[in-house]
């Protein structure tokens, strides 16, 4: 049976007021008075905002979308009062959605009772002035020299469903495991964690966060770099064992949660699983992983990983069409809330595009050829901004016909993809060569 996912969609729009609430509002007596915008609108305006210069994006939503009679606003304006709005909101409005979501929808596929997340990270440009020189430290003197600042990204996404399930934008200097770590807490608080398998690239080799994930009882499967336990790896009798790592006060010393450090430290060792597969490439791949064998076999665990790739589209996604890097300020707050926003706006865009999914029922005309026909992710993006603003403020008739009307389109209009063409897909490397990598809005 289809379950309806924009009932969902529609539900959430209709209780939309909880994040405007003046615990999102850093200061008590703002958004009181009687204002041009009130915190409601900002918080469309933020979600909504598109490549633009900050002039265009005031000009469109104050006069086009609120229908103001061409009566403006300055942007100068909008970015003081968007320093009042804490982005915990779009944090919140995300998870929220997306729990919402997989309470009330348990049909997700999952592999052997498991939701398989894929962890990874990325480097975004922001805009390199003093104040986000200060509030976002890179540490790295040849970055400085090239006049680039950066800030690092990292998420859990659902292999299976797509979704991001949680987020994190932070400086440079903030370690990647501990990112990780931290995504493991949050996922902690809102799922079933013991039925969570994270899969990890080789950055993420990592005894603190293997056992991390051991103490929350949930599962990880890791890529480790050839170098990693490679004197236990060498004695390895068979493709598949079980290493024994000794915990050493070296290897301890690394460890930022002392909590845990203490609670290895009484273990004395820790026992993971290592699987050599052939995964395409040149040599083969170390797997390591606290999965048993009884629960996937060495050629499952290389098919898990395999999996991995989903990650690299859901960035690819977030770079080029939702445009994750066009952040409208240069102030910490405003790009925390415009990096959230955006998570929100993929979330909302790929649970569209599962339920226009349904609907489709083309089939390649060689029936040899292993091609999936997709609704046009791009149409999807592109409608929900043109139409947010009444999904927020609409009733819920008018919210219902939104719906429809993309759920039809985005049905119709259709991409195809080769399985071995989509396999193949990696996320961009960044062009590290580029000096001027340009940001179009840097006025709030």
């Amino acid at each position: 049976m289809m379950y309806s996912f924009d009932r969902i969609v529609i539900e959430f729009f209709r209780l939309f007021d909880r994040y405007v609430s003046k615990k999102y509002v850093t200061e008590e007596d703002k958004f009181i008075r009687e204002r041009k915008m009130t915190q409601k609108e900002y918080i469309a305006y933020i979600i909504t905002q598109r490549s633009c210069t900050s002039y265009i994006e005031t000009v469109r939503f104050f006069t086009i979308m609120m229908k103001n009679d061409f009566k403006t606003i300055s942007s100068q304006a909008i970015g003081k009062q968007r320093m009042f709005i804490d982005p915990q909101a779009f944090i919140d409005m995300n998870e929220c959605f997306i729990d919402n979501l997989y309470n009330k929808y348990s049909g997700f596929s999952k592999l052997k009772g498991y939701i398989v997340s894929a962890c990874d990270g990325s480097i975004v440009d922001i805009p390199n002035v003093t104040l986000t020189r200060i509030q976002f430290p890179v540490g790295d003197e040849h970055l400085l020299k090239e006049k680039r600042i950066r800030a690092r990204v990292s998420c859990f996404l659902d292999v299976h469903s797509k979704h991001i399930l949680t987020a994190k934008i932070a400086e440079t200097t903030v370690n990647e495991i501990d990112l990780a770590i931290e995504h493991l807490k949050n996922i902690n608080k809102r799922f079933n964690i013991e039925k969570l398998i994270t899969v990890y690239d080789r950055g993420y080799a990592s005894i603190e966060l293997m056992a991390k994930t051991m103490d929350l009882n949930s599962k990880f499967l890791i890529r480790l770099p050839k170098n990693v336990f490679k004197h236990l790896i060498k004695q390895m009798k068979t493709n598949d064992e079980i290493i024994k790592i000794n915990l050493t006060n070296n290897r301890l010393s690394h460890f930022r949660d002392e909590n845990l450090r203490e609670k290895t430290r009484k273990m004395g060792r820790l026992e993971i699983r290592i699987a050599i597969v052939d995964i395409g490439n040149k040599e083969p791949e170390i797997l390591a992983t606290n999965l048993t064998t009884e629960e996937f076999t060495t050629e499952e665990l290389k098919e898990l990983y395999n999996k991995r790739w989903t990650v690299e589209t859901g960035f690819d996604r977030l770079k080029n069409l939702i445009e994750i890097e066009d952040f409208s300020g240069i102030r910490r707050p405003i790009i925390e809330q415009d990096f959230y926003a955006h998570i929100f706006v993929y979330n909302l865009a790929i649970t569209i595009k599962k339920q226009a999914e349904y609907h489709i029922t083309r089939t390649p005309r060689n029936k040899d050829e292993k091609i999936t026909y997709q609704s046009n992710f791009a149409k999807i993006i592109g409608n929900i901004y043109l139409f947010f603003f009444d999904l927020i403020f609409g009733t819920r008739r008018k919210k219902e016909q939104i719906i429809n009307f993309i759920l039809n389109e985005t049905s119709k209009q259709l991409t195809q993809e080769k399985e071995d063409e989509r396999n193949k897909k990696e996320r961009k490397i960044p062009d590290v060569e580029n000096k001027h990598p340009g940001n179009k809005k840097k006025t709030h």
